[in-house]
């Protein structure tokens, strides 16, 4: 997969000034044209967000859309359907032994986590992990939920 390729041998590219918006934005031409059920299920993520929380849609730094509450990002959702959310390390931990999430492409040890929405089965679970992420990023914790 190119994008796996792009970020793990050439990610010094994101340090070039509108680079990674320009990938990304090719990474949602490739999704519009040929995967309508990730851009569906991608739109219904931002609806759905939007309707509950009182979100800002921002650029992201590293392409992609972010998602802030005041100047707080809770994660971005780049152009390929990817979700990167911050739970805090422990928790993460958690979801990635469970198989609810992915360690973060990039930075696997970190407290990011990574989740593929690809079709709209997957909204109620990209919208979990994204609850427990606003929750951890605008408390500072989690409580802890039993699944």
């Amino acid at each position: 997969m190119m994008f796996k390729f792009v970020v793990r041998k050439l990610r010094w590219l994101a340090r070039i000034p509108v680079l990674p918006q320009l990938f990304d934005a090719g990474l949602m031409v490739v999704t519009m044209l040929f995967d309508r059920p990730r851009l569906r299920a991608m739109e219904m993520f931002e609806n759905a967000i939007g309707r509950k929380y009182t979100i800002q849609r921002r650029p992201h730094r590293f392409g992609g859309v972010g998602f802030f509450i005041g100047t707080t990002e809770i994660g971005h959702l780049h152009g390929n359907g990817l979700l990167d959310l911050f739970v805090g390390k422990s928790f993460r931990a958690e979801e990635v032994r469970r198989g609810r999430a992915l360690p973060h492409h990039v930075f696997p040890d970190s407290g990011w986590i990574s989740f593929w929405l690809k079709s709209p089965a997957d909204l109620a679970q990209a919208l979990e992990l994204f609850e427990i992420a606003s929750m951890y990023r605008t408390t500072g914790q989690l409580i802890s939920r039993a699944h």
